[in-house]
């Protein structure tokens, strides 16, 4: 098998990949939200346009000379379909345009562009070089549409931040980051691909595209999934942080007549750290992910040593294993009610303060000898 018979395969393994990745999302969720049906979108043109370029690379083709040199510009919506699910991901829609009807604008033109030239070279009033011409034109103008999309994006991402501090609160958005990087090195190879067609002698289209949709394949691997889970994991925290944070915040101070009962009891130490214990609790600070030993210490005017010191004798735990007990605890809760069976483990660890899945899998198997997954089991089967 030669270098091409598999740049081949990969292509239409990533096209069908693609159209797997749309029926399953469908089905997964019983509302079509905005996001999710730009992200299908998304991944479907960039299926399409690489099961066309299989098709073409193939020979797939008709004899008709006027289907045999149509091609349809799927590219020209792949970059905005990604722009449109990330501005309805962040909820800036209504403050950061989409660019869909301007897209479909220009699909539909270099359609009736490509129509309308292809209809006169049958009809012998322009030379086949034409065609020839029209393609790299095309292909050039699509690239500098899509490079002003991403750029749109990028300024979203690093420049606005302001318009969606409360995503921020439930995703860092690193992960579209990262994308974007790739991102940049798939305009890379779309931009040699068509600099090659213009100027090369030797490597023209389908060749030139080959390394640029190799890249575009791994991309539908990559980012349908990342972002179709991180989706779900967001809607499911908003949720569940409106239900799990319905208690008010109960007042840190102790009456002057319980600290005198207490204080028969217990000494001074002690009642110290039943006021730690009763901030922590009372406040959730536990649900904050980012929450330190330094941080809580600065929050209650102690020094660092002395809350230790509190934590350990009284807790009989080290502070991180003290904070991480309430959250396994709250979670333990979570995972037991029917209430938030539909919502994922993920979700739920993250909400109860846990910063990723492991941590929180490691926290949760520590405390109770079981994963979140076999403790859900035992009572929701």
């Amino acid at each position: 098998m030669d270098v091409t018979a598999v740049l081949n395969f990969l292509l239409i393994a990533g096209a069908i990949h693609g159209f797997i990745f749309n029926i399953a999302t469908f089905l997964a969720r019983k509302k079509i939200e905005k996001p999710v049906v730009f992200l299908n979108l998304f991944v479907f043109f960039l299926s399409l346009n690489n099961l066309q370029s299989w098709l073409i690379a193939k020979d797939f083709v008709f004899d008709f000379f006027f289907l045999k040199h149509f091609v349809f510009p799927w590219y020209v919506l792949i970059v905005p379909m990604f722009y449109a699910f990330l501005v309805h991901y962040l909820g800036i829609e209504k403050k950061r345009l989409p660019f869909i009807g301007l897209s479909i604008t220009i699909f539909v033109i270099a359609v009736l562009a490509r129509t309308a030239l292809l209809v006169l070279v049958e009809k012998k009033l322009l030379a086949l070089e034409n065609v020839t011409l029209y393609n790299s034109l095309e292909d050039a103008i699509a690239l500098l549409y899509s490079i002003f999309i991403f750029i749109k994006a990028i300024r979203v991402l690093y420049s606005y931040q302001e318009l969606y501090q409360s995503i921020l609160t439930f995703d860092d958005l690193k992960w579209i980051k990262r994308f974007i990087k790739l991102g940049g090195i798939i305009f890379v190879l779309w931009g040699i691909a068509v600099l090659l067609n213009i100027f090369s002698d030797t490597i023209k289209a389908p060749y030139s595209y080959y390394p640029l949709r190799l890249g575009s394949s791994i991309l539908i691997y990559w980012i349908g999934y990342q972002a179709f889970f991180r989706y779900i994991v967001l809607k499911d925290r908003i949720v569940l942080r409106r239900e799990i944070r319905k208690a008010e915040t109960v007042t840190l101070a102790i009456s002057a007549n319980q600290k005198a009962d207490i204080s028969q009891k217990i000494d001074k130490q002690e009642i110290e750290f039943n006021q730690i214990n009763s901030y922590v609790r009372d406040t959730q600070r536990y649900f904050d992910p980012y929450l330190s030993l330094e941080k809580l210490a600065e929050e209650l005017h102690l020094s660092t040593s002395k809350l230790s010191m509190l934590v350990n004798q009284y807790s009989q735990q080290n502070f991180s294993d003290y904070i991480n007990s309430m959250r396994v605890e709250d979670a333990k809760k979570l995972l037991a009610s029917s209430d938030f069976e539909a919502y994922t483990i993920v979700s739920i660890g993250l909400e109860c303060g846990f910063n990723s899945r492991s941590t929180f899998y490691s926290a949760f198997k520590k405390f109770t000898g079981q994963t979140p997954s076999a403790y859900r089991n035992e009572y929701t089967s």
